[in-house]
C-alpha cells in the first residue's frame, strides 16, 4: 500500500491525531499543543466552517484533550467562535510562570486589519479571558502572527513577532512583502509596546517570523523568504530594535521554519529543506525535516525525514518536548486534491541526532 501524505517517513514516528476535511469543515490548520497541570495535551487549532478552506474563509478555534498521551482525543468543543468579519486563526499556547495558560491568536477583519490578541484561562483550558489586544487601537494594520511562535524568557518576558503587510507604517494596501517587528510585553500580558520595525531587505519579501534566544542573550528573529533561505536579523534589547536581517543557514522555499531551544541546550529547527540540486525558492513545501543545532544555527546536523510524499505540504509546525521526543502539529495536506492546508496531524516523534560541529549534513 502507497503512503498518504499524513503517513510519517520513519517508522519510529507516529501519527495519533489526523484531522481531515470533512463536510462543513474543510480545513484543519495551525494549531498548537500544551501540557496540562494533569499531564494531558490540550490541543487548539483552526477549524474552518465554510468555503474552501481559504486563508478568510469563516473559521472557528477549536479544543480537543487527551490523558493518555495522544492515543484518545476528546470531542472537539468551540473555544473561541469565528468573528472579526473574516475569522479567528493561528494559536499559540504558552503555559506562564503563573500558572495559567496564554492563548495568542488572530483576529481577522480584513486585507488590511488583521490582529493579534491574547486570552488566558485560569482553570486549564476550561474558559478563557476576553482578548486583550496586542497592537493599540489607533495602529492599524494587516499583522500576521504564526500559530506556535511567542517567545517567553527567563523573566516573564513575552514576545510576539509579526509581520505587517499593510495599514500603518505602510501600504494601504495588502503587501507580500512584510515589515518586521515584535511586541513586548513586561506585565504577563496584560499590557503591550510595540518594538521599531527591523531594517526592509530591498528586493526581497519576508514574512511570518519567529524569534528564539541566542545562548550570549540576545533575541533572534528568523523568517521566511523568497530568495531560497530563511533571514535572520539580532536585538540586543530584548526585541525592541533589530538589525538589518540577512540569509541564514537554512535553506527553503517560502514556507515557515519552526525554531525553538531544547532543554539541552540545542536548537531544533522543523522546516522544509530541497534537495541540494533543487531550486530552493520555488520548491514545494516537502519534505519536512528536522535538525539540531549547538552553535545558535550556524550549521546544522545529521538531518531527520519526517514526511516526504511528493504530494505532501508540510507546514506551520508547532512543537512540544515529550518524555521520549516531540510532540508536533503540522499541516500534512496533499496537493494533488487540495491546497495542501487541509489536513493537521498530532505526530510523537523521536528528537534528531545530537548536532557536532563536525557533523557533515546530508
Amino acid at each position: 500500500m502507497s503512503k498518504t501524505p499524513e503517513s510519517p517517513s520513519s517508522s519510529r514516528s507516529r501519527v495519533l491525531l489526523a484531522l481531515k476535511p470533512e463536510t462543513g469543515t474543510p480545513r484543519h490548520s495551525e494549531g498548537d499543543l500544551v501540557t496540562l497541570a494533569d499531564g494531558g495535551l490540550l490541543l487548539i487549532w483552526t477549524r474552518f466552517t465554510s468555503g474552501a478552506g481559504g486563508d478568510h474563509d469563516p473559521a472557528d478555534l477549536v479544543a480537543s484533550v487527551s490523558r493518555d498521551g495522544g492515543l484518545m482525543w476528546s470531542a472537539p468543543r468551540v473555544v473561541v467562535p469565528s468573528e472579526g468579519g473574516m475569522n479567528v486563526m493561528s494559536v499559540s499556547l504558552r503555559r506562564l510562570q503563573d500558572g495559567r495558560i496564554a492563548l495568542f491568536h488572530l483576529v481577522k477583519h480584513s486585507l488590511v486589519n488583521c490582529r493579534p490578541v491574547v486570552r488566558f484561562s485560569s482553570d486549564e483550558g476550561m474558559s478563557w479571558s476576553p482578548a486583550t489586544e496586542i497592537v493599540p487601537p489607533d495602529d492599524v494594520g494587516y499583522d500576521v502572527l504564526n500559530n506556535d511562535r511567542v517567545f517567553i524568557d527567563e523573566t516573564g518576558r513575552m514576545l510576539v513577532p509579526v509581520a505587517r503587510h499593510a495599514g500603518v507604517g505602510m501600504t494601504s494596501r495588502f503587501s507580500a512583502a512584510g515589515r518586521l517587528r515584535c511586541h513586548v510585553s513586561e506585565d504577563r500580558g496584560a499590557s503591550w509596546t510595540a518594538g521599531e520595525w527591523a531594517p526592509e531587505v530591498t528586493g526581497v519579501v519576508l514574512q511570518e517570523p519567529g524569534v528564539f534566544q541566542a545562548r550570549d542573550g540576545s533575541v533572534r528573529m528568523h523568517a521566511r523568504s523568497n530568495d531560497g533561505c530563511h533571514y535572520i536579523a539580532t536585538s540586543d534589547d530584548h526585541g525592541r530594535t533589530f538589525s538589518r536581517p540577512r540569509p541564514w543557514t537554512l535553506r527553503s522555499p517560502m514556507s515557515p521554519a519552526t525554531v525553538e531551544r531544547l532543554a539541552d541546550g540545542d536548537l531544533l529547527a522543523l522546516w522544509n529543506e530541497p534537495p541540494s540540486d533543487a531550486e530552493a525558492s520555488t520548491s514545494p513545501r516537502t519534505p519536512l525535516v528536522a535538525a539540531r543545532s549547538s552553535d545558535d544555527g550556524a550549521s546544522w546536523g545529521t538531518r531527520s525525514i519526517l514526511f516526504d510524499h511528493p504530494d505532501g505540504w508540510y507546514c506551520y509546525v508547532a512543537h512540544l518536548p515529550a518524555t521520549s521526543g516531540m510532540y508536533l502539529v503540522t499541516c500534512a495536506g496533499d496537493r494533488s486534491n487540495g491546497n495542501g492546508l487541509e489536513t493537521t496531524v498530532v505526530l510523537e516523534a523521536p528528537l534528531p541526532p545530537r548536532h557536532t560541529v563536525s557533523d557533515v549534513p546530508k
